[in-house]
């Protein structure tokens, strides 16, 4: 359970970063494009065996990190978009229900244990995460953007799937080299991204942005690098239910005690089947 709390810390974290990047008018995709050079050199440099930059195109796990790197920035800016123009909370819900994809790859693909506690367990999985990111008004999604979110949950869905198939069959022990390559992929993606937003907004570069770009990015690293570790020990259809749970319910808690967010009765219901859940497939 180590990497499992490790991730769910380091991911809530960055959450809650984000909350206090809207207090100090951070320009979000700034501080994005720095984290990524940020959690990418520290990568490099943390590694300690040896390897050679020239020879990493030729390594198995090459084009899976290309896919990771650029489904990195994709799912970012999708989610953006999505909770700029479809609402914060369907954005939550979807980016959260792609649990899915991946824990029906591990049923299909990697023949992980089915019983009926841990079906179970994921279907209040489902019904939490709907609950906890609900808010008092109705759910209303525009027709115009209604698109958003789907490809949202294909994008982060297709992500944590891609994550397992370059564990599983192409990184070997070689977890750090592959992260930081793919945050590389990442930075380069972002800084096109800035450009054009730059270009259209002429936004002025600032030193707080830097600085939010550093924190943001080592706690990526260490957020990635543990969610990683961590399908490298556990089933996928194990792992990644109980890690999106924790981050959902933590996420709403610290809401709740930090941010004095108001949370209904029906958020706590959805907190209340996320610890029963995690129960359930943790122990089954």
């Amino acid at each position: 359970m180590f990497y499992i709390i490790l991730a769910i810390l380091t991911s809530t974290a960055i959450i809650v970063t984000f909350r206090i990047f809207e207090r100090f008018g951070i320009s979000i995709v700034q501080a994005i494009t720095i984290n990524y050079l940020v959690a990418s050199v520290f990568g490099f440099l943390s590694e300690t065996g040896n390897f050679s930059f020239s020879a990493i195109p030729d390594q198995p796990w090459f084009l899976s990190a290309l896919v990771v790197g650029a489904l990195l920035i994709i799912s970012f800016n999708f989610f953006a978009f999505s909770a700029q123009y479809s609402g914060i909370s369907i954005t939550a819900i979807s980016s959260r229900m792609s649990v899915v994809m991946p824990v029906a790859l591990g049923f299909l693909i990697f023949n992980d244990p089915v019983n009926i506690f841990k079906i179970t367990g994921i279907v209040l999985a489902l019904i939490a995460f709907y609950l906890t990111s609900k808010k008092d008004k109705n759910i209303i999604v525009n027709p115009k953007y209604a698109w958003l979110p789907v490809l949202l949950f294909v994008a982060v869905g297709t992500n944590d799937s891609m994550f397992k198939i370059a564990e599983h069959f192409y990184i070997g022990g070689d977890f750090v080299v592959f992260l930081a390559t793919a945050f590389g992929v990442a930075l380069f993606l972002g800084l096109a991204v800035l450009l054009i937003k730059r270009i259209e907004s002429k936004e002025k570069f600032a030193v707080k942005n830097l600085i939010a770009g550093i924190i943001l990015g080592l706690l990526n690293w260490f957020s990635t690098l543990y969610f990683l570790k961590g399908l490298d020990i556990f089933d996928v259809s194990v792992f990644v239910p109980l890690y999106n749970i924790g981050v959902v319910a933590l996420s709403a808690i610290i809401g709740f005690l930090v941010f004095k967010e108001k949370l209904t009765k029906l958020n706590w219901l959805g907190i209340s089947l996320a610890v029963i859940a995690i129960f359930l497939i943790a122990k089954f």
